[in-house]
């Protein structure tokens, strides 16, 4: 009862406050001027960074260089905000007052609208919102952004009355948790080289965000981060793996035994696997560096493939057909490989039939044809490609390709979606995922060339993974003509119950 004379108080007084004004439009305030809120935020923005170039000539503390970097990234974002407001529409004209003279019309329309609004309060007095928690509200739901813009422009009001460290370091952090990079480093820039923040957090994240630009600042900033914080795991594997892109193995071994020396990096099986590669790799990687010869190229692409770093291996293989030896068997199959895995069937088919015309082919080039035969419907080069397979390896070494080849004899005399044979037992979901999803999906479903699995929504409904496992989607190839029905079961069980449903990476 108290809630419906609560919102019946309150829709009456909406009423009075929006019908009043329509009745007596003399009697109304004047309405401000309409102003676009883009607008706005654009002029503020333009105001800062105004500011930002004029104080940056008063910073005798920082070399020229710096300042001329400075001024020139200023000026350049200056330009774009310039440019984006020259391309805005004007500001929306103020009606022109009304005739005093002129005889009001009564607005039917609106007050009928009003009214009406008014009976569904009426009939739904004693409605309350549903709640989502145990205290709380839908409105609740939007709380956090809200929140988070009013922080984001508190943090700017402040930062431009006062551009000291910690408030150009709180805008720069508004502007992280908004998912805003350009800004956050704009802002974390300032905040270090201006105004000598010294945080270890605001030198990682400069670190992160100028990985995709350039990998020599991004080291740069995560090695003075590692500075006051010599033992954060995130700097540590990232320098080492900045290193590791660079060629420069011994600073990213370096970097990588310090994690594993840290209080909580120890024994952590994915930074031991890249302490492996890298020092497996360091002698072959300068052998090629004295002598680049084939048999050089490809011991080091042979390394790289061996640890999964395909996409690596396959530039060195590249090299060598491009370079040395267009025909080199394991070069073509081995990119073919890569290509099929990447959804490039018919590039795919091309260059591993260049390699099968090798007496030298490997018999995994001859697994991938005749997959990427089954794929494309070309189901009697597939038997084929499949049976010299099953002629090089030996029929007990073959596995369930011979199971492969029943079903493409079906398919070809028109029984499509007869069961595949198998032979042997049915590889655990877990060994399924590492051989065949996580060079792009990543080690424990973290997410790679591929999307994130673990604690990812979509990969939470079994027959949405299972379609995906079958058919394919976007460049993932589909694995129908690779896996069994078993081992479909088997993987589709393990992404969503063990990986998905943990939500983290392992």
């Amino acid at each position: 009862m108290l809630t419906s004379v609560i919102i019946i108080l309150l829709a009456l007084a909406l009423f009075g406050y929006v019908a009043l004004p329509l009745l007596n439009p003399r009697g109304a305030d004047p309405l401000p001027p309409e102003r676009d809120p883009v607008t706005s935020d654009l002029e503020e923005e333009k105001a800062a960074l105004f500011r930002a170039i004029q104080e940056l000539d008063s910073r005798e503390d920082l070399p020229p260089e710096r300042r001329a970097q400075l001024r020139a990234r200023y000026e350049a974002k200056a330009a774009r905000v310039l440019r984006t407001l020259d391309e805005r529409p004007d500001e929306r004209a103020v009606p022109a007052a009304a005739n005093p003279r002129r005889r009001t019309r009564i607005p039917y329309g609106a007050l009928t609208l009003l009214a009406g609004t008014l009976v569904i309060a009426t009939t739904l007095g004693s409605y309350v919102l549903p709640r989502i928690g145990e205290n709380a509200t839908l409105t609740s739901f939007f709380r956090e952004d809200l929140d988070q813009a009013r922080a984001l422009r508190d943090a700017q009001r402040a930062a431009e009355n006062d551009p000291s460290a910690d408030n150009l370091l709180a805008v720069a952090d508004a502007y992280w948790r908004a998912d805003d990079a350009e800004n956050a480093l704009t802002y974390y820039e300032r905040a270090v080289e201006e105004a000598g923040a010294r945080s270890a957090l605001a030198l990682r994240r400069l670190g992160f965000l100028n990985l995709q630009s350039d990998l020599g600042d991004a080291l740069a900033y995560l090695e003075r981060s590692r500075q006051i914080e010599p033992d954060d795991l995130d700097t540590l594997f990232a320098i080492g793996e900045i290193n590791f892109a660079r060629g420069d193995l011994d600073a990213a071994r370096e970097a990588w035994r310090a994690y594993l020396e840290a209080p909580d990096g120890s024994n952590d099986p994915a930074v031991l696997a890249r302490l492996e590669l890298a020092t497996e790799m360091h002698p072959v990687l300068e052998r090629v560096e004295a002598d680049p010869s084939r048999d050089n190229l490809l011991a080091l692409a042979d390394v790289l493939w061996r640890f999964d770093e395909r996409e690596r291996a396959v530039e060195v293989y590249f090299r060598v057909l491009t370079q040395l030896d267009p025909n080199d068997p394991v070069a073509l199959g081995r990119t073919g490989q890569l290509l099929f895995l990447s959804g490039r069937n018919e590039d795919a088919i091309a260059l591993m039939e260049r390699a099968a015309e090798s007496r030298q082919v490997g018999t995994q080039t001859l697994l991938f044809l005749g997959n990427a035969y089954f794929s494309a419907e070309r189901y009697q080069e597939a038997i084929d490609v499949w049976e010299r397979h099953i002629a090089l390896v030996g029929k007990d070494e073959a596995g369930r390709v011979p199971g492969l080849v029943a079903d493409a004899r079906s398919r070809l005399n028109g029984q499509a979606g007869a069961p595949i044979a198998t032979t042997g037992q049915v590889s655990s979901g877990d060994s399924i995922f590492a051989s065949n999803c996580a060079g792009c999906h990543g080690e424990g479903g973290s997410g790679g060339s591929g999307p994130r699995l673990a604690g990812n929504p979509r990969a939470s409904e079994p027959e949405n993974v299972r379609n995906a496992v079958r058919f394919g989607r976007g460049m993932m190839p589909g694995f129908a003509a690779v896996l069994s029905e078993a081992e479909i079961d088997s993987v589709v069980a393990f992404v969503t119950e063990v990986l998905n449903a943990s939500g983290t990476v392992r």
